[in-house]
């Protein structure tokens, strides 16, 4: 889909609301198989190409931003085969019990719709898969995207409160940025869910620390590195053959060895 900025007055992002059935999916849990099969499919050349990493978009993210949300609990599954360590989402998916959790995932989803004119969600997405440099590492990184402009960037599309924009666009801005997005697009609302026209924001995704992370007090190569000290621990820690997991649990890591020589 092309983006063509929206020329609608306000928008109510609680349309469709009380039929809304979140299943809440996160990018890293049933995909990577995919990812896999599309590797294989393209007869890319891993070790050729210095591949360290193999993950969807949603781990990096979860690991990179937890730097500011310590508290956030994450936990992925780490397999190792042929030197290539291939990160997979473990959790459950979970879907938000508070109401105003379950309306803020969905007016995020009825953006896109309303924004791409599309109203089935797998209309909109497409996989983007990118080879990315993280520090030291080679990484392939998976994620989804909605649109492009009509120069042919892709873009990423969010919502965010108006009055925490420059605090919360971190975490839009690293989402964009593991897999390529060159442009950010964000519906501005309010605490009930209405986006005004003159609120609606195109960001170039180069352009954002530079931008917004004094006025929010966040650092764009802080959350990188950090992502980069965490595959270093994965890459001096899990062997060959094996599948680990890996946790966060209140600041603290924990690696556990689930199995050794599992096939994979």
């Amino acid at each position: 889909y092309t983006y063509t900025p929206y020329e609608g007055g306000r928008i109510n992002l609680n349309v469709g609301f009380e039929e809304f059935i979140d299943t809440h999916e996160n990018e890293g849990h049933s995909s990577l198989e995919e990812l896999r099969t599309w590797i294989r499919e393209k007869a890319f050349d891993l070790e050729n190409e210095n591949i360290s990493f193999v993950s969807k978009r949603g781990i990096l993210i979860n690991i990179g931003y937890s730097l500011y949300k310590p508290n956030d609990d994450w936990s992925f599954k780490v397999c190792r085969k042929d030197n290539v360590l291939y990160l997979s989402d473990d959790r459950k998916n979970e879907v938000p019990t508070r109401e105003y959790l379950r309306r803020a995932s969905y007016w995020c989803t009825n953006f896109e719709r309303i924004i791409t004119g599309k109203a089935d969600e797998d209309d909109i997405l497409s996989y983007l898969v990118t080879k990315f440099k993280i520090g030291d590492f080679q990484c392939i990184v998976a994620g989804k995207t909605a649109c492009n402009d009509e120069d042919g960037n892709f873009m990423e599309i969010k919502t965010a409160n108006s009055r925490y924009y420059s605090e919360r666009i971190n975490r839009g801005w690293l989402q964009a940025y593991l897999c390529g997005n060159q442009k950010l697009l964000y519906g501005l609302r309010d605490q009930k869910g209405y986006v005004k026209a003159d609120e609606i924001k195109v960001e170039d995704v180069a352009e954002v620390p530079n931008k917004y992370q004094w006025q929010g007090n966040w650092s764009a190569s802080s959350m990188l590195g950090f992502i980069e000290s965490v595959l270093k621990y994965l890459q001096d820690n899990v062997p060959e053959g094996a599948t680990c997991s890996l946790r966060q649990n209140n600041g603290r890591y924990l690696l556990h060895l689930e199995c050794e020589n599992q096939v994979f």
